[in-house]
């Protein structure tokens, strides 16, 4: 039997085609390739994530299956899950991508928790947060939506959006001089938005525009694993 090299076939060949089968089994379309992404999620919850491997994982997260997200992260905690990743604009920027494009309850809780765990981190210091990624009014507007007015400030999801939201807003300090304007701003948003959704006789509709807060459910747009 002659071997691919022989039939003419490149390493580089290999590559490109395995790699386009694998972004058609993650497109997850049907339930054979949801099968096959979770047997991929597995093997990478295997493996963990590290610094050379994180983008893979941001990947799969966004997703927006939960089968693929819970063989993923497994019995880890959502929230720690990138402990051993250090924080750097790509990963807040897919943070927040996420949460643009994901209409409030369109985020699986779990992969909500994994995003949410990112910021708290990375916003634990205000101040060098901010030099990590600048979030902006946009980015705030995105992250505060997916606050649920259906329950209290107890929900772990609220407790700890409402967390970030308390950070971003002590990026204006009365003990310091605060010149820069966007600072500013997006710290009088967040605060904003926190207080309207404490405020029991106040909503987060007036502090946030209408079009973001259209409700959706991530369990419509998922495709079932076939067993």
């Amino acid at each position: 039997m002659q071997r691919w090299e022989e039939r003419g076939w490149q390493e580089e060949d290999l590559n490109k085609l395995e790699l386009g089968f694998l972004k058609e089994i993650f497109k997850n379309e049907h339930s054979v390739s949801v099968d096959g992404t979770i047997a991929y999620a597995k093997f990478l919850n295997f493996v963990g994530p590290n610094p050379d491997n994180y983008p893979i994982f941001l990947k799969l997260i966004g997703m927006r299956n939960h089968w693929v997200v819970d063989a993923l992260i497994g019995d880890q905690d959502p929230e720690t899950f990138f402990s051993h990743v250090q924080m750097n604009y790509f990963i807040l920027k897919e943070c927040f991508e996420a949460f643009k494009e994901a209409p409030r309850g369109g985020i699986y809780p779990k992969s909500l928790h994994v995003f949410l765990g990112i910021l708290n981190v990375t916003y634990k210091n205000q101040l060098e947060g901010y030099r990590v990624y600048p979030i902006n009014i946009t980015d705030v507007n995105n992250l505060g939506k997916h606050l649920n007015e259906d329950t209290d400030q107890r929900d772990p999801l609220n407790m700890i959006i409402l967390t970030i939201l308390d950070k971003v807003a002590s990026l204006i300090d009365p003990g310091r001089d605060e010149e820069d304007k966007e600072i500013i701003a997006v710290a009088t948003q967040a605060n904003n938005i926190r207080g309207k959704f404490l405020d029991i006789t106040k909503g987060l509709k007036e502090a946030i525009p209408d079009l973001l807060l259209e409700t959706s459910d991530y369990k419509t747009s998922e495709v079932q694993p076939s067993a």
